[in-house]
C-alpha cells in the first residue's frame, strides 16, 4: 500500500515506491499527449507559433510533415515495371554505353601493345636492376608457397564438388 510509515528505508529501497514512479510516468504521457493534441488543433486552425513553447513548435512541424506526403504515390503496378524493364531490350543509350566501353577497352589494349613494342627494349634493364636475386633458400620456400597455394586450391575444388553432390529441396533449387 501507499501508506507512510516510520520504517526507515533500506539501501537498496529507491526513496520513491514502484507507483509513485507508475504515476509520474502516466503524468507525463498525458502531458506529451495533450501537447500532441494542442499542436495538432493549432495547426489545423493556422495559428501563429508560440515562440516560449518549443517542444509545441516541434509537434507542429511534426504535424506539418505529416499532413504534406514528401513524395509522389508508389504507383500500383510498379512491379509489373520493373518485370518489363528487367525482361524488356536494353534502351538506346545503354546500348550506346555497352558499346564505347568496348571501344574504349579496345583502344586501351592498342595504346598498352604499342607502349611496350616502342619502349619495351628500355625498361628490361630498369626491371633487371629492381628485380632481387634469388638464392637457393629462397627456391625452397617459393616451392613451399606454390605446394600451399596448391593444397588450398584443390581442397577448394573437393569442397565444392561434395557441396555440388548434395541435393537440395525443390523450395531451395
Amino acid at each position: 500500500m501507499n501508506t507512510p510509515d516510520d520504517r526507515k528505508p533500506d539501501r537498496d529501497e529507491p526513496p520513491m515506491n514502484r507507483n509513485a514512479w507508475r504515476n509520474l510516468d502516466a503524468l507525463r504521457l498525458e502531458a506529451e499527449w495533450q501537447a500532441q493534441e494542442r499542436a495538432l488543433e493549432q495547426e489545423r486552425r493556422g495559428q501563429p507559433l508560440d515562440p516560449a513553447d518549443s517542444r509545441l513548435a516541434e509537434y507542429r512541424l511534426i504535424a506539418r510533415a505529416l499532413r504534406t506526403p514528401a513524395m509522389e504515390p508508389v504507383p500500383y503496378d510498379l512491379a509489373a515495371q520493373i518485370v518489363r524493364h528487367v525482361e524488356g531490350t536494353p534502351a538506346a543509350g545503354e546500348l550506346l554505353e555497352r558499346w564505347l566501353l568496348r571501344l574504349l577497352g579496345v583502344a586501351l589494349a592498342i595504346a598498352v601493345l604499342y607502349a611496350v613494342s616502342a619502349y619495351g627494349a628500355q625498361w628490361m634493364p630498369a626491371f633487371e636492376r629492381v628485380w632481387p636475386t634469388l638464392s637457393p633458400q629462397s627456391a625452397d620456400w617459393a616451392g613451399l608457397l606454390v605446394g600451399c597455394l596448391a593444397v588450398s586450391l584443390a581442397w577448394q575444388g573437393v569442397a565444392r564438388l561434395m557441396r555440388a553432390d548434395v541435393e537440395l529441396p525443390r523450395g531451395l533449387a
